[in-house]
């Protein structure tokens, strides 16, 4: 009998080259992927002090990120800690719990001009330059290095966390770097070279802050801002500064935003890269007068 030969048996030795190469290409990735760990959960805080007293800047950030915390439950955290070693005791339970690492986290603080350097808060433990290099100081930050990667940005959300310029020297003051580069470098050693953000300027608490969109950037319309001694802050208004601990180099500045869920991005163009936030700005300069600015402050923080 003649032997009929259908289609299927005329591409059956190619259909099995086939079969045969997709078993050999499933088996070589399963081998290299044998051993390797999955990539560990990803985690977000929003840290920002506990207040003694009412602190309307204070509570218009605690309140935003618990708001946005109750349809984000399980992917960022708001710790309110009077210490630093309660912020760390805190963080490293839940970490330890949920088997995660850190994605994100903000430092919301008060930045202090009259003291006349960078500088972030928890409680009342002061960050700066040079405390974020001893071991004494930043013993209990040291307890989330573990959990911390290149993967890992911090943001310093403190007015001035990230300054760079030099404060002008004002009666028996002489000229004082802010040494903001020093603290984000000094932060991204301690967090296991993460990539840290922080502020040339001042840092807003207005509506809308965790939109993802420009709202820590502004002009704050208090009259003790409108000083001469002031003009290298609104020179810099919404510029945050950028230091890649996995580059070990500082970035171009960005204007940095936060999402619902605690995550710390920058948009694509910053805020005095707008005409009118620029035009606004140089209004604003004109009508600075001496004397707004109450010296008193900087003798009574030395």
């Amino acid at each position: 009998m003649k032997k009929i030969h259908t289609p299927l048996c005329r591409f059956r030795p190619l259909l099995l080259l086939a079969i045969s190469l997709f078993i050999l290409t499933d088996a070589i990735a399963q081998k290299a992927s044998f051993g390797q760990a999955p990539l560990p959960r990803r985690l977000n805080f929003i840290v920002s002090s506990k207040q003694k007293k009412f602190d309307q800047a204070a509570f218009s950030f605690q309140f935003q990120a618990l708001w946005m915390n109750k349809y984000h439950r399980g992917d960022y955290y708001v710790i309110l800690p009077g210490s630093s070693k309660e912020m760390a005791k805190k963080i490293t339970r839940i970490l330890r719990r949920e088997n995660a690492m850190i994605g994100n986290i903000w430092f919301d603080s008060h930045g202090h001009f009259q003291r006349r350097r960078s500088l972030f808060e928890i409680g009342e433990e002061e960050f700066n330059y040079l405390t974020i290099r001893d071991s004494i100081f930043t013993i209990h930050l040291k307890k989330l290095t573990a959990y911390c990667d290149t993967n890992t940005n911090v943001g310093i959300g403190s007015c001035y966390g990230g300054a760079t310029y030099a404060l002008p020297a004002v009666e028996n003051f002489p000229e004082q770097p802010m040494n903001g580069d020093s603290l984000m470098i000094g932060t991204s050693r301690l967090f296991n070279n993460a990539t840290v953000y922080a502020c040339e300027s001042f840092v807003m608490t207005g509506i809308g802050i965790m939109n993802a969109g420009y709202a820590f950037a502004g002009m704050p319309g208090r009259k003790k801002f409108k000083d001469p001694v002031y003009k290298p802050v609104w020179e810099k208004l919404g510029e945050w500064n950028c230091y890649s601990g996995k580059k070990g180099a500082f970035e171009k500045p960005v204007t940095v935003s936060l999402h619902h869920d605690g995550r710390i991005s920058y948009k694509q163009r910053n805020y005095l890269s707008f005409p009118k936030n620029r035009q606004k700005l140089e209004k604003r300069l004109k009508k600075f007068k001496r004397g707004n600015y109450n010296l008193a402050h900087l003798y009574q923080a030395v």
